[in-house]
């Protein structure tokens, strides 16, 4: 699969997918996609339940799901797709080669952008329905198991069991044509992208890789385009402990203090510690009690501690799991703190060679006694968000060389340990100017776009694909070119590009045109959006990362979802992360003693919360007045995007959040309310099939359902037990489960369990 980016010291040699249909190259000039499987008298059903072998029928695999998806969604297109173009030879044998498909991918678009914006409507019924049968029927093979798999294979990346290596190949495939037809059809409504299922083949190369399943769950990568290209990063060098994880958890960067060891900069150095603050010696502490913020500087010999005032410094970001910690004492061995200034030294190239530029780094500089400590803590924000620079550290990222192409170093950033840690969060988002540290250099990630852009700018892309443009160009091939010569911001700065555009401007005098540069921005949009998902991937992450949220209720969606799967070896740490990151002062937060006491202080500290919050299906706090608050932001299954929702914000009160605007419906009191599965109910003329997301563990006395969206199809929602009404406007309701509520007309044959009083939506809801 060689139109993905090639990364730096694979940890295996790139997969080579056998060319299996010699003999059936011409089979669709006789036989329809949708008819091939019958015509060559193949069971789909019996493969896809394992009653058939996957190997055995590696062929018709290929035949049909992957040249016959090819010539099927092009050819919806009138593009004749040539199978020579998608082989090659590999020693002795031919291999599939995908190194021309994104030219094919480029006439594509340009084949479908007419006047008026719109695909062809005859077309995108036919590409879509392809494109179906593709992820049915490879989303239920994608669960046979791959069975043993040789050390040569592995080794030489040909000979793997063919069945599973064409199954994978169709995967990729089908998932690149399914994000590319959303370009091609880039002004219609936002499509439905279907969901694609990672083979258990392509999962076994992600673990032989070293990778835990639960690590990249938790990442959030599931796209098969990125899981593919991960597996080729080497995680077995990382030494990390995964004998505790499972395929939905990583514990392997969660730290226990009290076996806690901080690391030497190499394996063999048994150099001393260098203490920075200790009992009758509190440079730290003097600095942090006049109101500044503490930075260091290492000669080599001994430690400089000064206030920062208005000299600029650099504020280290790290993860402890990484050994740069330390519970114990506020030191360091001091090798590393050579090696950090050395690092610090380095993102300051103009600085006189004798100085030392000064850092921050919490392991020294945050002191280990309480109430000190909570006061450095209150000025973390402070400390980053002043720093002149933020330089990243993480053993991942250390064995790559910053000069590898720009979508691996994002895909390598999004991989890290960083990204997954609570705290780290506030000091990404922080930062004015964010490094990360790779092997031989510090890369301002910020710049990562622009480099990327300058090596696959469609301008620089078109002559790796199409050439130069020339008399026998085909229509669609001028079309491109036609498209790019419109672009002389960019083709002046590439001189083959810019010979390619006088060529073209010369034998076209009508170009460019209102279709020219329609097509261009087509390009330029899907190029990156469809046809590269590595770098898209990466950066989209990283966007997140760097996102500035603002301050109170309306920042709250946009932390929550930037919250959302991190974790922390100290669960109390959440509060204060989230406090920072809403520009709440964490005083009163850090005092109180656990994370149900800390939510609760820092709820406090808020008057007007999203609304939505409510149906936000997270383990909520158990306190009366409460209950409508999350746990915690931090867990991974939560689905935050109805935060956004406009509209009058929830208001606190000491029984809870009123909110208002929101489909209601009251059951009888005296009925035996469902505890957990389906049921029906009927109301206003309509009825609706209500499903439990969980099985309820209280009784509900007087049971109401709240919607989160009027019941048109489905919407979330969730159940409370009413205990008062006050003047028969707000209600007051104790939230005691989650459900969805799906609108089934107004006929209905089967079981009703009650007709439903609907509530005007006028009425407020105060849920405690």
């Amino acid at each position: 699969m060689d139109h993905f980016p090639r990364a730096s010291n694979p940890v295996r040699p790139r997969l080579q997918v056998p060319f299996l249909c010699e003999k059936v190259k011409s089979s669709y000039e006789v036989f329809t996609f949708k008819d091939y499987p019958s015509s060559v008298g193949v069971n789909v059903s019996a493969l896809c339940n394992g009653d058939l072998s996957l190997d055995d029928h590696a062929t018709f695999l290929q035949a049909w799901l992957f040249f016959g998806t090819l010539v099927e969604v092009l050819g919806t297109a009138d593009l004749k797709v040539d199978i020579e173009d998608f082989v090659a030879k590999s020693g002795d044998e031919w291999i599939i080669t995908t190194e021309r498909l994104p030219k094919y991918l480029w006439m594509w678009v340009a084949a479908e952008c007419v006047p008026g914006w719109v695909i062809d409507s005859e077309h995108l019924p036919r590409v879509k329905e392809c494109l179906s049968v593709v992820n049915s029927t490879a989303n239920q093979l994608a669960k046979i198991s791959v069975g043993a798999v040789s050390e040569e294979a592995w080794n030489a990346g040909f000979g793997y069991p063919p069945g599973h290596a064409v199954l994978l190949s169709v995967i990729l495939l089908g998932e690149l044509l399914d994000n590319a037809l959303a370009g091609v059809v880039f002004s219609l409504p936002r499509m439905k992208m279907l969901s694609w299922e990672y083979s258990q083949f392509g999962k076994y190369l992600l673990q032989r890789a070293g990778w835990c399943l639960g690590e990249l769950d938790m990442l959030g990568i599931i796209e098969p385009a990125v899981l593919f290209y991960v597996s080729s990063f080497d995680r077995v060098a990382l030494k990390k402990d995964h004998s505790k994880c499972s395929d939905k958890v990583c514990l392997a960067n969660q730290i226990d203090e009290k076996v806690y060891q901080t690391k030497h900069a190499t394996e063999t150095c048994i150099c001393e510690h260098i203490i920075v603050e200790e009992e009758g010696n509190r440079p730290i502490t003097e600095v942090l009690h006049k109101g500044d913020i503490p930075i260091i500087s290492f000669d080599g010999e001994k430690v400089l501690v000064q206030s920062s005032n208005s000299t600029p410094y650099v504020a280290m970001s790290h993860v402890w799991s990484d050994g740069l910690g330390n519970p114990r004492t506020n030191s360091l061995p001091k090798c590393q703190l050579e090696r950090i200034q050395r690092l610090v030294n380095a993102l300051h190239p103009d600085r006189e060679p004798a100085s030392q530029v000064p850092f921050w780094l919490d392991t020294v500089c945050v002191p280990l006694h309480a109430e000190t400590r909570k006061t450095a803590i209150r000025r973390m924000a402070k400390t980053y968000d002043s720093a002149a620079r933020v330089l990243v550290l993480d053993v991942s990222l250390s064995g790559t060389s910053a000069g590898v192409l720009a979508d691996e170093l994002l895909m390598r950033i999004r991989c890290t340990p960083w990204t997954q840690r609570l705290w780290t969060l506030q000091e990404g988002m922080l930062a004015e100017e964010l490094y990360f540290q790779f092997r031989d250099k510090a890369i301002a990630a910020e710049s990562l776009p622009e480099i990327w852009y300058e090596a696959n700018s469609p301008i620089k892309l078109c002559t790796k694909h199409f050439g130069r443009p020339h008399v026998d160009n085909s229509p669609l091939e001028t079309r491109v070119f036609r498209a790019l010569a419109s672009d002389s911001d960019e083709f002046l700065k590439d001189e083959i590009a810019t010979e390619s555009a006088f060529e073209t401007l010369s034998r076209h005098p009508d170009c460019p045109n209102i279709l020219d540069h329609t097509l261009l921005y087509r390009l330029d949009t899907n190029h990156s959006a469809s046809f590269h998902p590595v770098y898209f991937a990466g950066w989209t992450s990283f966007q997140k990362l760097r996102y500035r949220f603002g301050v109170g209720h309306s920042a709250l969606p946009s932390v929550a979802g930037a919250l959302r799967g991190r974790l922390s070896s100290k669960m109390d740490d959440e509060t204060i992360c989230v406090a920072t990151l809403l520009d709440i002062d964490p005083l009163h937060i850090l005092s109180a003693k656990n994370q149900t006491s800390r939510m609760k202080v820092l709820i406090d500290s808020m008057d007007d919360f999203p609304p939505s919050l409510i149906f936000t299906d997270v383990p909520r706090m158990g306190l009366d007045g409460y209950r409508w608050v999350p746990e915690s932001f931090m867990d991974k299954n939560a689905n935050y995007a109805g935060l956004l929702r406009a509209g009058k914000p929830g208001r606190r009160t000491k029984d809870g959040l009123v909110v208002s605007n929101y489909f209601s419906y009251i059951f009888p009191e005296d009925l035996a309310f469902p505890n957990a599965g389906s049921f029906v109910v009927k109301g206003w003329e309509s009825y609706y099939r209500i499903t439990h997301a969980h099985v309820l563990t209280v009784q509900v006395a007087r049971p109401a359902v709240i919607l989160e969206q009027p019941p048109a199809t489905v919407s979330r929602g969730i159940v409370v037990d009413m205990w008062r009404e006050d003047d028969g406007v707000v209600k007051f309701g104790r939230h005691v489960g989650h459900v969805s509520i799906e609108a089934l007309g107004d006929k209905w044959a089967g079981e009703v369990l009650c007709e439903v009083v609907k509530l005007p939506i006028s009425y407020e809801w105060c849920v405690g």
